[in-house]
């Protein structure tokens, strides 16, 4: 069987292989796409996809201590003075007064609050750290921990892991705030004056798209409530 290329054909070959290395070069492989998780603020691995199950419970009473536990209870994302929201983040304030009742009270929600006071005795600067989550879809809705004494090293991590943040001096007694906004959520660092010349340090992170999902939550109840006592 003869094998041997003729010139013609063997140029064509070699146009064909070129022409394909070129579609190769202009189309190259996609990166993969960054998933919302990079884009979360983190406090112990949880972030805003994270569901608090019982095995992360049991993780959490390793690093924090024994919890307190309460079921349906209030959300209220207010923080610093009555009207640091509305002033500086219009979007947040909207999405705490959503939920309130239509007469603009407190009312309960189906979220689980932890409680973790004992994080001091496992070597941790923290009073109090509270999580608030979804008893729907377990994901967080809100994280706070408190705590009295100066910890510098927790501000220098959050600077060198989160970058530059909005700066906030308010109030005659000189509180003040550091705020930084990744991915649509928020976390707040902050000091409270308090009486004696003393002051506290709170931090706040909110997940934003949990707490939209609870507000549309609240307000599918307060709609069905009017239907069953109106009739319409």
């Amino acid at each position: 069987m003869n094998r041997r290329i003729l010139p013609g054909s063997f140029a064509v070959l070699v146009c064909l292989a070129l022409l394909a290395a070129c579609g190769n070069e202009a189309e190259p492989p996609a990166s993969a796409p960054k998933t919302s998780r990079d884009a979360s603020f983190t406090f112990f691995n949880i972030d805003k996809n994270t569901r608090i199950t019982g095995s992360v419970r049991g993780d959490l009473e390793k690093i924090l201590g024994d919890a307190a536990v309460e079921r349906r209870g209030v959300v209220n994302l207010a923080l610093n003075y009555n009207t640091f929201l509305e002033e500086h983040y219009p979007e947040l304030d909207r999405l705490n007064r959503q939920l309130t009742s239509d007469l603009g009270l407190r009312v309960k929600h189906p979220v689980t609050r932890l409680m973790y006071r004992y994080a001091r005795q496992k070597g941790l600067p923290y009073d109090l750290v509270e999580v608030h989550f979804s008893e729907k879809s377990k994901q967080p809705i809100l994280i706070r921990i408190n705590f009295k004494s100066a910890n510098p090293e927790t501000l220098q991590t959050l600077m060198e892991k989160y970058g530059p943040s909005r700066n906030y001096k308010w109030g005659q007694e000189k509180g003040s705030s550091r705020v930084w906004q990744k991915g649509g959520d928020y976390l707040f660092y902050s000091v409270i004056p308090r009486r004696g010349n003393k002051v506290e340090y709170r931090i706040a992170i909110y997940f934003t798209a949990a707490i939209e999902t609870l507000t549309q939550s609240q307000k599918s109840d307060s709609d069905s409530q009017t239907n069953r006592k109106t009739g319409f």
